[in-house]
């Protein structure tokens, strides 16, 4: 499996972990779905180097986790904060190793819908190697 699915899936798996209902990965969720919700999003992968058959490389992934109540800014701020622990807390998946190397986190208004929304944006970068 590619380097970038297994990192999709392991974070994927552990964010649904935390909030069962509300990841969503893909296409955004169905109009209707309650706030606040987060989605897996792009992935960037970038192959450094081959040596002997090893694979290094450098990886980012975006989370996105929005909320429709401006007021609550601190709950996105805690969901973020929860989000990073997960982020962190992979250091293998079956083929890779990976270190999480920094995290940009913004928080910007969101006038995509009729309701006032705030868009929590995380993109987690990773360095990775082929254990294997």
């Amino acid at each position: 499996m590619p380097a970038s699915q297994e990192l999709y899936t392991a974070l994927l798996l552990k964010l649904r972990s935390l909030w069962p209902d509300s990841v969503f990965d893909g296409d955004l969720p169905p109009e209707g779905t309650p706030y606040p919700f987060v989605h897996l999003g792009d992935t960037q992968d970038i192959a450094e180097f081959l040596v002997k058959g090893a694979a290094f490389g450098r990886m980012s992934i975006t989370v996105n986790i929005w909320m429709n109540n401006p007021r609550r800014r601190g709950d996105l701020s805690l969901m973020a904060f929860k989000a990073k622990a997960l982020a962190r807390s992979i250091s293998e998946t079956d083929s890779f190793g990976w270190c999480l190397s920094g995290c940009e986190e913004s928080v910007i208004p969101d006038n995509t819908t009729n309701d006032p929304l705030m868009h929590g944006v995380l993109i987690f970068e990773y360095k990775y190697w082929r254990k294997k």
